[in-house]
């Protein structure tokens, strides 16, 4: 059940096979609204299921970006065109038919809980041709030269302030990305606590990059409907 005011697009989600609730925040105005961003408490709390069930737009993803500024660009993530037909997954700690996260490895990096936005799975990624992503209507492509299948964003909400992973791999595709944000033209900008430690992953000869390795962005959100 949904709780909500344009003046004040905070609502919390209360689950309705469970009696917990969970706190979000409910962007109503962009892209035609309806997308909710869970709090780091929130990825703690969730059962699998109880996400899968707040999931239904498979076509697109809304990203926020939180910047030294004090500005919260946004991108509308999607597939790109010859690949529309593959819905975009989210899994809650799980990553299943697709390549794990970098942060997500035991030994003192970020870990779980996370959650996972994939593009492309292993079966359509594990091969030698363009591949990417949407990023406001800009298609944002690279050759995968090694097969190598990763296309994610992961959002993690590290509490125990874990020191993330040194990997690093520049690449135009990343920086497209974030080239490509939009300002929102109200310039409402969302609680910080809403915002989590990321990594995006493209490739095989796309890139890999965190969110402490990108100059003017403190974290990101990724909003879903």
């Amino acid at each position: 059940m949904y709780t909500i005011t344009i003046a004040s697009p905070q609502l919390v989600y209360a689950t309705p096979a469970t009696p917990k609730t969970i706190h979000v925040y409910c962007e109503m105005g962009l892209d035609g609204g309806g997308y909710t961003f869970l709090t780091p408490e929130s990825v703690v709390k969730l059962h699998p299921s109880e996400l899968s069930s707040m999931f239904a737009d498979k076509a697109s993803f809304l990203l926020r970006v939180r910047k030294t500024d004090g500005t919260q660009p946004y991108a509308v993530l999607k597939q790109l065109p010859q690949y529309a037909n593959i819905p975009l997954t989210l899994g809650l700690t799980d990553y299943t038919g697709y390549n794990p996260p970098v942060n997500s490895y035991t030994g003192g990096l970020v870990g779980q809980p996370f959650l996972y936005f994939g593009f492309l799975p292993k079966e359509s990624a594990t091969n030698n041709n363009v591949q990417g992503l949407q990023v406001n209507g800009f298609n944002n492509v690279f050759t995968n030269c090694d097969r190598n299948p990763n296309s994610h964003f992961t959002l993690f909400p590290n509490f125990p302030e874990a020191t993330p992973s040194v990997y690093d791999v520049p690449g135009t595709v990343c920086d497209q990305i974030f080239s490509h944000l939009l300002p929102n033209p109200s310039g409402r900008v969302m609680p910080p606590q809403i915002f989590m430690f990321g990594e995006t992953h493209w490739g095989g000869c796309g890139c890999y990059k965190q969110t402490n390795q990108i100059s003017g962005i403190l974290s990101l959100a990724i909003g879903f409907r």
